[in-house]
């Protein structure tokens, strides 16, 4: 999945759920926590 792929998806889960936790984010896309905190501190 490509970086603007994974971070759309971000998006939605927390425009769906209000509140997302990492680790089920990067269970859910099969990447590194460190990988999803990269990705929201861009988003934000």
């Amino acid at each position: 999945m490509l970086k603007r792929e994974r971070q759309a998806h971000i998006l939605r889960e927390v425009n769906i759920h209000n509140k997302v936790l990492i680790t089920d984010l990067s269970q859910k896309l099969q990447v590194s926590e460190d990988t999803i905190r990269r990705d929201l501190q861009e988003l934000a």
